[in-house]
């Protein structure tokens, strides 16, 4: 080893140890200090608009939404997770009112029972659904026919004339099989034609029976039902299959979405929002505004890196690291005619 090698491995070695120390005990604590301190000096002189090329992140973020991976490894893990967390022994005795308080539980629903524009929309768009006038069609007609067939008040004042109206029923379909098909088809078509009054009434119900007063009301009552009920109840409902294929159903649905145009031009308002905003504003200044203050990140930081960098395994990986991007320097061309 020549004279010149040899004081390259010293000086690599010793600025191994040199970047070393200061990622443990007090050079830790330090470092986390020194840096933090220079980043927000530098954040309080550049913007958003200084570090960040709109259309780049604009086209990254909607990339990245459109190709993130979601294979059935991660959902065999997602799938896992829920099942465990709905069979975990913490659901013994843990109810609804453990975690949300009565009185908070109460401000929502006053919050959101005043939506009533919004409310008599979603009911006057279900009401007008046809699978809504089919439903009233059919409940109409069968209310109808029973009340013809066992209801009628001619048909009970007069001895045997129900069982002879369902007798004779019984014959006319064998003798004509298609009659009362025809008939009922016939019937339901006159009330479908005629359900607009029905329709409104109905919407006038329910925009009563939900009120603000009586979904208040509503609310209680399930309060009431289900506020008192172990979370281990819960888990008699799904099976890990029924987890599975939910998480399947959406991962199917969000493959699909993630492509639409509508959530890339989302994506795109929301981000040229952000920035109109924000953009001119000093980095320094819009982190203390949002609660992240140069204090908050240092106790934060110092709470973590520590015993995350004592662990054997992370250490190991940050001492090769520092090694090996040294190593490159101390073994290249620069270093030696820098030593000669």
């Amino acid at each position: 080893m020549t004279e010149q090698t040899e004081l390259s491995s010293k000086l690599q070695e010793a600025h191994v140890q040199f970047l070393l120390a200061r990622l443990q005990g007090e050079g830790l604590e330090a470092t986390i200090d020194r840096e933090l301190t220079a980043a927000w000096e530098w954040g309080s002189s550049v913007s958003l608009n200084d570090i960040l090329d709109r259309e780049l992140l604009i086209t990254t973020i909607v990339r990245l939404v459109e190709t993130a991976p979601f294979n059935q490894e991660l959902r065999g893990i997602v799938v896992k997770s829920v099942i465990t967390g709905i069979q975990s022994e913490f659901n013994d005795g843990t109810t609804i009112q453990n975690l949300v308080p009565k009185a908070e539980y109460d401000k929502a629903i006053s919050h959101y029972a005043k939506f009533e524009k919004l409310r008599m929309d979603v009911i006057r768009m279900v009401l007008e659904s046809p699978i809504y006038s089919e439903l009233i069609t059919d409940v109409l007609y069968h209310g109808i026919k029973d009340y013809i067939t066992t209801e009628n008040v001619v048909v009970k004042k007069v001895p045997g004339m129900g069982a002879l109206m369902k007798a004779g029923a019984k014959s006319l379909n064998k003798a004509m099989p298609s009659l009362e098909g025809a008939a009922e088809s016939t019937i339901k078509k006159f009330i479908a034609s005629n359900l607009r009054s029905s329709v409104e009434l109905s919407e006038k119900i329910l925009n009563n029976a939900l009120s603000e007063g009586n979904i208040k009301t509503i609310a209680d009552h399930f309060w009431k039902t289900v506020s008192e009920k172990d979370f281990s109840k819960f888990k008699n409902y799904v099976s890990e299959e029924d987890i599975d294929s939910s998480i399947a159903i959406g991962d199917d649905l969000w493959t699909e979405v993630r492509k639409a145009e509508y959530l890339h031009n989302m994506i795109r308002g929301i981000v040229n929002h952000i920035l109109d905003e924000n953009g001119d504003k000093k980095l320094a200044d819009l982190v203390n505004e949002i609660g992240y203050t140069q204090e908050y990140v240092a106790n934060e930081l110092k709470q973590i890196l520590p015993g995350a960098l004592a662990r054997d395994a992370l250490w190991q990986l940050v001492e090769a690291r520092v090694r090996s991007n040294l190593a490159d320097f101390y073994g290249s061309d620069a270093c030696a005619e820098a030593l000669a």
